[in-house]
C-alpha cells in the first residue's frame, strides 16, 4: 500500500476527477480521503500496487493536471496583452493552442513536456510522496512556461497571417462572384495518390487544361503545390457549385478546410457515386 499526500486550493475537482479516471483505467483499488485545512484541500491517496508503479501513475496524473493549467495560464496572460485581437480571435487561438499542445497521458507526451514536467514530478513523488499543485505550478514550471510562451507567440503570428490570407482570398473570390461564373459546376476528385483533380460537369478531367490556362505564371514558382494551383483555378472560375469526391483520400486535409472557409455554401461533399467507388 502506497500513501500520497496531495495539496491544492483551486484544483480539487480536477484532481479528484483525474484520480477517478486512473482508478477506472488501471483497475486500481484506491482509497481517497479529502479534508479541508483553511483554504487548502489535503487529499490523502492510498494505492494498492508496487511503489514504482504507483509513483509512475500518480506522476502521470499530476503531469496531466499541471500541464493543462499551465497552458491555460500562459494563454490567458499572453492574450490579455494583445489588445489588437478581437475577443472571438482570442477564444479561437486559445482553443486551438490548447488542442495542439495539451496531450493527456493516454495520448502520449511531447518531448519537452516529458522532460520539463513528467520527469521532475516523478522524481519529487518518489522522494517525498507529497505534492503541492499550486506550489509546483508557481515555482517549478518556469522553463516550461517560457517555451510555451515562445510557441504561443509564433502560433498567434501564424494565426494572424493565415487569417489575412483567407480574408484576401475571400475578397478576390467576392470580386469574382460579381462576374458571371465561368462554370456552373466543378468536381474535385482525388486520385489514388491523394492529389486533387478538377472535372467539369460532364466529368471530363480538366486539370491540365485549367493549369495551362490560369496558372502559367505560377508554374515558375517551384514552391507551389498542386493544391495551390487548384485553389487559384477555383478562385478564377468561381463555380456556383463545387462537388468534392473521395475526401478521405486527400493528402492535404487542411486544403479542404481552406476550401470550406473560402467557398462556404458552394461546397457539397459527394456521399457516393461511381467515381467515389472507383
Amino acid at each position: 500500500m502506497c500513501c500520497y499526500m496531495l495539496y491544492t486550493s483551486r484544483y480539487k475537482k480536477e484532481l479528484l476527477e483525474k484520480l477517478e479516471e486512473l482508478e477506472q483505467e488501471e483497475e486500481m483499488a484506491n482509497e481517497i480521503e479529502v479534508r479541508q485545512i483553511g483554504s487548502i484541500y489535503e487529499v490523502a491517496c492510498l494505492m494498492e500496487d508496487t511503489k514504482e508503479f504507483c509513483d509512475e501513475q500518480l506522476a502521470h496524473v499530476m503531469s496531466d493536471l499541471v500541464q493543462k493549467q499551465v497552458i491555460s495560464r500562459v494563454c490567458i496572460t499572453y492574450l490579455k496583452s494583445k489588445e489588437e485581437l478581437r475577443h472571438i480571435d482570442k477564444r479561437d487561438i486559445m482553443n486551438a493552442f490548447m488542442n495542439n499542445n495539451y496531450l493527456s497521458r493516454q495520448e502520449g507526451f511531447s518531448s519537452f513536456t516529458y522532460y520539463l514536467l513528467y520527469v521532475p514530478i516523478l522524481q519529487e513523488i518518489k522522494k517525498t510522496s507529497i505534492f503541492n499543485i499550486e506550489g509546483w505550478i508557481q515555482f517549478r514550471t518556469q522553463k516550461y512556461q517560457i517555451l510555451l510562451s515562445d510557441l504561443l507567440e509564433q502560433f498567434v503570428l501564424d494565426y494572424s497571417m493565415k487569417k489575412e490570407v483567407v480574408t484576401f482570398i475571400k475578397l478576390m473570390r467576392d470580386m469574382s462572384i460579381l462576374s458571371v461564373p465561368l462554370e456552373e459546376i466543378l468536381h474535385l476528385i482525388y486520385n489514388t495518390e491523394g492529389a486533387p483533380q478538377l472535372y467539369n460537369k460532364d466529368m471530363k478531367n480538366m486539370t491540365g487544361f485549367y493549369i495551362g490556362q490560369y496558372c502559367k505564371e505560377l508554374l515558375l514558382d517551384s514552391t507551389l503545390t498542386r493544391e495551390d494551383y487548384i485553389l487559384h483555378i477555383l478562385i478564377s472560375i468561381s463555380p456556383k457549385q463545387l462537388i468534392i469526391h473521395q475526401r478521405a483520400k486527400a493528402r492535404e486535409q487542411q486544403f479542404l478546410k481552406t476550401l470550406e472557409i473560402i467557398f462556404d455554401d458552394n461546397i457539397n461533399y459527394c456521399k457516393g457515386c461511381m467515381w467515389c467507388s472507383n
